[in-house]
Formats: C-alpha cells, sequence, structure tokens
C-alpha cells in the first residue's frame, strides 16, 4: 500500500479511517491515528494528510511535542 517513493515535493502522512472525518472538519492528528509517513519528516513542516487509499484529506503543519 505504501511505497517509499514519493513523487511530490510535500510529505504525506496517512491517517486511519476513523480519523478522517475528524480530522477533515479540523480536527487535531494525534499519534495512534496515523498508519504510515514518508521519511524525514521534520517538525513544523507541512505536510498532506492522506487517507489508506492516499486521497488527501487536509494540509497540517507537523508538531512533534518534543
Amino acid at each position: 500500500m505504501w511505497s517509499d517513493k514519493n513523487d511530490s515535493s510535500v510529505s504525506k502522512v496517512v491517517i486511519s479511517d476513523a480519523a478522517v472525518p475528524f480530522v477533515a472538519r479540523g480536527g487535531r492528528l494525534f499519534p495512534g491515528q496515523v498508519i504510515a509517513t514518508d521519511p524525514g519528516i521534520e517538525n513544523g513542516e507541512d505536510v498532506l494528510i492522506v487517507d489508506r487509499k492516499e486521497r488527501p484529506v487536509r494540509m497540517l503543519k507537523i508538531y512533534t511535542g518534543q
């Protein structure tokens, strides 16, 4: 499902099906909702949030809390 190849300059984060409606409405994304990520995402980076079928949900700025 998830490949190492990323044709976009924007990193992607795949989220669980249960999280999609909440995140799409502007809710926060929590670590337990994440299924997969592109490697090398850094704190403060804008990422594309997608569902399991890689359909776009929304853009978010990622903060790791570290």
